[in-house]
C-alpha cells in the first residue's frame, strides 16, 4: 500500500512549484527605489504645487496674457515650474509604472504599456521645459 504524501512534501511541492512560476519575473529589487521615488516626488510636489496654483490665481485675477508670460519669463518662476513639471510627470511616471506591474499580465503588454508611457512623459517633459526656456529666454 503507498503512503500519502504527507503535509510537509506536498507543501513543499507547491512551494516549488510557485517558486518556479515566479522566478521568470525578475527579482523585487527596484521596489524600495520606487517607493523612495515616488515618496520624494510627492513631497516635493506639495510645495511646488502649491505655489503653482497660488501663482496662476494670482494671475488669473490681475493680469492679462503678456504680463503672465512676462512672470514666466523670470528666473525664479521658470525655475520653479520647470521643477513642478518635472517632479509631477517623475511622480506620474512611477505610478503609472506600478498600476501596469499589478495589472499587465503578459511580457508583451508589459513592455509596450512601459514604453508608451515612458515616450509620452519623455515628449511631455520636453514640451514643457521647452515652452517655459522659450518665454525666459524671451523668442
Amino acid at each position: 500500500m503507498a503512503k500519502a504524501p504527507s503535509l510537509a512534501n506536498s507543501t513543499a511541492l507547491r512551494d516549488e512549484t510557485v517558486l518556479r512560476r515566479v522566478r521568470h519575473f525578475g527579482s523585487a529589487r527596484d521596489g524600495l527605489r520606487e517607493w523612495r521615488v515616488q515618496r520624494l516626488t510627492a513631497l516635493a510636489l506639495i510645495p511646488l504645487g502649491l505655489y503653482f496654483a497660488a501663482s496662476m490665481l494670482w494671475l488669473a485675477t490681475t493680469s492679462d496674457q503678456i504680463t503672465a508670460a512676462a512672470w514666466l519669463g523670470s528666473p525664479v518662476p521658470a525655475l520653479l515650474v520647470i521643477l513642478f513639471v518635472l517632479a509631477g510627470l517623475a511622480h506620474a511616471l512611477v505610478g503609472l509604472q506600478s498600476v501596469l506591474l499589478d495589472y499587465v499580465h503578459t511580457r508583451a503588454g508589459l513592455l509596450a504599456g512601459e514604453l508608451l508611457v515612458r515616450a509620452a512623459a519623455v515628449i511631455l517633459a520636453g514640451a514643457s521645459v521647452l515652452a517655459v526656456l522659450k518665454l525666459f529666454l524671451g523668442r
